[in-house]
């Protein structure tokens, strides 16, 4: 995530200063995104010469005293622990120049909680960016209780200007939006494999082959309005009460936990994994996304280096 987002700033045409405890990841860092600008070259998503400008804005400092020395703006992209996460942000807290805004990506830790030690919280938030963050638009920025308008006005148009769609949330809630959307689709996904409606093959398959498919170019709600929220709301009548409200990880993946089928890793979840289809998987994923990022860099403005 780290560097997918540094990339996203350096393709803005800023400069970039990378930090980490480990040196060595600084290194890899920079290799990452080399990578992934060598291919949205070959892609077409951008030219040879943006993406050399890019990697000359990445900026490597091992140092943090020095690194936050010349922050304009901050985000840190430490691991989801909530301790960590308050560490690192008082530290950033007592080495930020007053003015400096910062910003943790978390994808579902309380932006309370993270500024709990912190004294500037009005100048303090999330932004979630989505994976991979050098591809996807959206970002979900959520205030904590003290984040001030200005703040949020200040973030939200510095998001625009490097090409992603900021959405705000006002309250700091768990999962915040994108997450609990998602997550309420995979709940009843497994629920109905569970309980043998269908296979996982066929659950993938209807979310891909109809509403996956549609809900990239129009929203669930402007669904809902298209078709008339009088009919949804005589569905809801009668579908809510089918719905799985499971309050916990469903017992069918619990099991496929306990029988080691944890993932791609491990060659197996709750698909079979061989190498194959993990690249055909992958390959087919990348492109479609690069496809939309093609189209959405078209309709922007060109960047020129700062």
């Amino acid at each position: 995530m780290g560097h997918g987002i540094a990339q996203v700033f350096a393709l803005s045409g800023r400069d970039v200063f990378l930090n980490d405890a480990n040196p060595e990841s600084l290194s890899r860092a920079r290799a990452g995104i080399a990578a992934n600008l060598d291919l949205f070259a070959r892609e077409g998503v951008i030219s040879r010469a943006e993406g050399e400008m890019a990697l000359a804005h990445i900026h490597l400092e091992p140092d943090l005293t020095a690194a936050v020395a010349r922050a304009e703006y901050i985000t840190e992209v430490v691991f989801e622990d909530l301790a960590v996460k308050q560490d690192v942000f008082s530290r950033l807290d007592a080495l930020a120049a007053p003015e400096v805004i910062i910003a943790s990506n978390t994808s579902g830790l309380s932006a309370n909680g993270i500024v709990r030690d912190v004294q500037r919280r009005s100048q303090c938030l999330v932004t979630h960016f989505w994976n991979p963050p050098h591809i996807l638009p959206l970002v979900e920025v959520v205030r904590n209780d003290q984040t001030s308008d200005a703040t949020v006005a200040t973030v939200t148009q510095l998001l625009r200007a490097i090409g992603k769609v900021p959405v705000v949330v006002q309250k700091d809630i768990p999962g915040q939006i994108g997450n609990r959307l998602q997550y309420a689709l995979f709940r009843e996904a497994v629920a109905l494999v569970q309980s043998g409606v269908c296979s996982p093959e066929d659950v993938d398959t209807v979310i891909k082959m109809s509403f996956g498919r549609r809900l990239s170019t129009i929203g669930i709600l402007e669904t809902v309005d298209v078709n008339g929220t009088s009919l949804w709301a005589d569905i809801s009548h009668y579908l809510f009460r089918e719905l799985d409200t499971s309050d916990d990880t469903l017992p069918y993946h619990q099991d496929l936990i306990r029988h080691g089928r944890t993932g791609v890793k491990a060659g197996a979840g709750f698909h079979d994994w061989p190498a194959e289809r993990l690249a055909e998987t992958l390959g087919r994923r990348d492109a479609e996304l690069l496809r939309w990022l093609r189209l959405d860099r078209a309709a922007r403005p060109a960047v020129t280096a700062r």
